[in-house]
């Protein structure tokens, strides 16, 4: 690598930061919600880049990457920048390495990034940046020795979007909060936009891979459960001295504040800590070494302008949100598309074993714009917990009884966010009504339902909610639900298959079932739910 190519490298790696700064701020809630994350990134960025700049062109690659390592360090800012740092850092002692950066020592440089980075932070959290990093270099090591830079990175960067996505499930302050993970969605623009650059990677991934679907109302959720930290300032420094050692450094500082992060090598660290008394701090780390580039932010008084800016944010969503919006009960990331597609931006993970809790539903219903929500329970076990939400809100809620996530969709069809909440839930409410609901799912003990008698492991045809048919046979269910459903007046058959083997069968089987019915309309979609291999809706 040289001085020019890593210069183009990190130009498009910060342009990508600089667009996306505040979008990555108002995702920041931890590990407190200061509203700095973007700043942090892009100004350590900045940092690096300039760094760089004033480098000799004719500088060697070992030297280059060492240089690399250095600037990022002496220039990180906050916590997320600290952590980059240490990435960068993990990295460069891969790629400085003697010989062509190719594939496999890409997938080396994020394998090393990774376990630097988890080694610099003293009690590592999952659903963070750190989370992210480790499945992007997962990915990489996956994607095989043979495979080349272009390849490798259009995988890691995918791998990287995902794990994003999964943050809040890893992390309970994000998921009450409806974001993701600032530092792991920053790292992943920078990643992409660097592979954006200049150079070997010339076809822009962006329009490639698609990024997390952030509703407005994840971005701007009102009256979230966020905790500010309990002290007041965000404190940053280099120490710099002889052997100093960063074990000990932890356990000065470590009494003094949280978030601490103490990083470098026996000649220089860079510290990072929360505190209540930076003087404190800077004189025992002074006492040890020279200072440099000290920074103090007080986070109070950035989380106040973060609620300030995200309240116009909200204020502004609320104009464009309509009078209603809906709140689904999903299980299946193909369902989730179907729904999103109809324009439902507030989903909850749930279904078949997994319901939701009436607080679970509550705070989706709190990240709403609208003045009105329609809940969508989409299932039986479901509709008693979405009644328990009424009155519980600052929101005029209503619930539409869908009893499964075919109902659901039907439901959702008919919605209209300019109409109220009211006027909403009738015309829902009355398009579920000449709809026929069927499943498909296996026993799992011996019974006898509806008078049908069942044993373990058979395939069972639910009609309405009603045991109908079992069977061994997945087409003997199939074809008895088909029959049943599709009578001579219904125009249209659609099948959401699921997960698994079994879904992925009676995919095949619903297709050849087509000629049978000539006169209706076959919608076949994959849905993705857990244990029921298919369920289908006839109207």
């Amino acid at each position: 690598m040289t001085v020019s190519r890593a210069r183009d490298l990190l130009t498009a790696g910060f342009q990508a930061l600089e667009e996306r700064k505040q979008e990555i701020n108002d995702l920041n809630v931890y590990p407190v919600p200061d509203g700095d994350t973007g700043t942090n990134l892009a100004l350590t960025m900045r940092s690096l880049l300039e760094a760089v700049a004033r480098l000799p062109e004719t500088m060697a690659e070992r030297e280059l990457c060492t240089a690399i390592s250095q600037a990022a360090l002496m220039g990180a800012r906050g916590n997320s920048g600290v952590i980059l740092s240490q990435i960068v850092r993990g990295a460069m002692e891969v790629l400085g390495q003697q010989g062509p950066v190719t594939g496999e020592t890409l997938a080396d440089a994020f394998r090393n990034a990774a376990e630097t980075a988890y080694r610099a932070v003293r009690r590592p959290v999952e659903g963070t940046m750190l989370t992210v990093l480790r499945e992007m270099a997962e990915a990489a090591g996956e994607a095989g020795a043979g495979v080349g830079r272009k390849a490798l990175m259009d995988s890691v960067i995918a791998a990287g979007w995902k794990s994003v996505e999964r943050t809040p499930s890893l992390l309970r302050v994000l998921a009450d909060a409806g974001v993701v993970d600032a530092g792991g969605y920053g790292l992943v623009v920078l990643i992409e936009g660097a592979a954006n650059g200049r150079g070997d990677w010339t076809t822009p991934i962006a329009t490639r891979v698609a990024r997390p679907a952030l509703s407005e109302g994840s971005l701007y959720a009102e009256g979230t459960p966020e905790e500010e930290s309990r002290f007041t300032y965000c404190t940053s420094f280099l120490l710099s001295g002889q052997a100093l050692d960063q074990e000990r450094l932890e356990e000065v500082f470590g009494p003094l504040g949280d978030s601490l992060l103490v990083v470098g090598d026996e000649r220089q660290v860079k510290v990072h800590v929360h505190t209540d008394d930076p003087g404190h701090v800077l004189s025992l780390a002074s006492a040890r070494g020279t200072l440099r580039e000290i920074e103090i932010d007080n986070m109070k008084e950035q989380t106040a302008a973060r609620a300030e800016r995200l309240a116009r944010a909200a204020a502004s969503n609320a104009a464009q949100a309509g009078l209603t919006q809906v709140v689904a009960v999903v299980a299946g990331e193909g369902n989730k598309a179907v729904f999103r597609s109809l324009g439902v931006d507030l989903i909850v993970d749930g279904g078949q074993s997994m319901n939701p809790s009436a607080q679970d539903l509550i705070r989706a219903v709190e990240q709403a714009a609208a003045p009105s929500v329609v809940i969508l329970p989409n299932n039986t076990n479901v509709i008693m917990t979405a009644e328990q939400t009424l009155g519980l809100t600052g929101r005029q809620v209503h619930v539409v009884p869908t009893r499964s996530i075919q109902a659901g969709i039907t439901a959702a069809v008919a919605y209209e966010r300019r109409l109220n909440g009211e006027e909403n839930a009738r015309v829902m409410g009355a398009a579920i009504e000449n709809i026929l609901c069927g499943e498909v799912t296996r026993a799992v003990r011996d019974s006898q339902v509806d008078g049908i008698r069942i044993k373990t492991g058979d395939f069972i045809g639910l009609l309405d909610d009603h045991v109908v048919v079992a069977s061994a046979q997945i087409e003997i269910v199939v074809d008895d639900l088909l029959g049943k459903l599709l009578t001579g007046d219904q125009e249209t058959l659609t099948a959401l298959i699921g997960e698994g083997d079994d879904g992925a069968g009676v995919a095949s089987l619903i297709e050849q079932r087509r000629g049978r019915y000539p006169l209706v309309e076959f919608d076949i979609r994959e849905g993705g739910q857990p244990y029921y291999p298919v369920l289908l809706a006839a109207e």
